[in-house]
């Protein structure tokens, strides 16, 4: 995926691992091998928590995540951990809680445990074990590997749905569809420019009929369920990473998401990773279903543009094309 603007977002953020150099654990292949802790930038409670002989096996920081560093590191007595730290104070306290939460109320969830982390520093961080597996974007090369991806995501997403919602604590904007509907009203109004009259007229339809079509109870989200946020071993997802965007939703939310995700940027990929998620989160492709993943999708991608300021902006001109690509998908209403 490709973001002009390098910023992050939904499907694009993730702590993975690169593919391997000999003598390497996965991650180390494109990165430089640091001999001490000296020549690593960490926070200073990260640098306190790793030891003084830490040294950093790869630099795992995507290009576009320009908010948060990630490193892999060995640590002292040599264990393997991943660091992060960034300006995004909120979503790094969020992400130690939920963890913590996460592994008390669905401990069977591949949530990799929060070893060590401060929200309250000036530079916020996180420790992590490392994880070895492949990295969920590495298995859409091929139709068979992408099924694989498919089927174990979406079989993760069934249990992401039954995890018991109450007391995490989480944003609900999405959970209750009236409130969303005004928020979606809102981001409308902020992006009719960028989308034009027509394509704005019909995403206004669908807006107000949200009461309606997205009345459901709502579940846990991981809120950007994505290639780039799985680690799979054996076919099964270890790692599920990134929960900083994690929500109370629709249980369809992080079906729409990938599917959305799969088919805008792998759609080679369409049928294999997106249909065999389907089947295996146990959600039918049936038209009213279609047209709930569709919506979810174009409301995912309104909110993104709507939060870019207005004028000549081309990642604002992007998320125009991305909400015109989702509605696309909504049938006859």
């Amino acid at each position: 995926m490709t973001d002009p603007g390098r910023r992050p977002r939904p499907g694009m953020r993730g702590t993975t691992a690169a593919p391997s150099a000999p003598g390497l654990p996965r991650g180390a292949g494109r990165a430089r091998e640091a001999p001490s802790s000296a020549s690593l930038p960490l926070p200073p409670g990260a640098a306190r928590f790793v030891g003084p002989t830490a040294g950093r096996v790869a630099d795992l920081t995507l290009p576009w995540a320009n908010t948060t560093r990630t490193v892999l590191v060995r640590a002292a007595g040599g264990k393997l951990l991943v660091v992060q730290w960034g300006a995004d104070r909120a979503a790094i306290a969020r992400r130690i809680r939920l963890a913590r939460t996460l592994a008390r109320v669905a401990p069977a969830l591949p949530v990799p445990p929060v070893v060590a982390g401060d929200a309250s520093t000036e530079v916020p961080w996180l420790a992590t074990p490392y994880v070895p597996g492949t990295p969920g974007r590495d298995l859409l090369r091929s139709d068979a590997e992408a099924a694989r991806l498919g089927a174990a995501v979406g079989g993760l997403a069934r249990e992401l749905r039954s995890v018991p919602p109450t007391g995490l604590l989480l944003p609900r904007r999405w959970a209750e569809p009236v409130r969303l509907q005004t928020a979606a009203r809102d981001w409308l109004a902020r992006a009719r420019d960028a989308l034009g009259a027509d394509l704005a007229d019909r995403l206004g339809h669908r807006i107000e009929a949200i009461p309606a079509v997205l009345d459901a109870p709502p579940v846990f989200a991981h809120g950007d369920l994505a290639p780039v946020n799985v680690v799979l071993r054996g076919g099964e997802v270890v790692a599920l990473l990134d929960l900083e965007r994690a929500r109370l939703a629709h249980p369809l939310y992080d079906a729409a998401w990938w599917t959305w995700v799969i088919r805008v940027h792998h759609p080679e990929r369409a049928a294999s990773a997106g249909d065999r998620f389907l089947e295996a989160a146990g959600l039918g492709p049936d038209r009213e279903t279609l047209d709930r993943l569709a919506l979810l999708a174009a409301l995912q991608c309104l909110e993104m543009l709507a939060a870019r300021p207005r004028g000549a902006d081309p990642v604002r001109r992007e998320w125009a094309r991305r909400v015109a690509l989702a509605v696309q998908g909504f049938g006859p209403l």
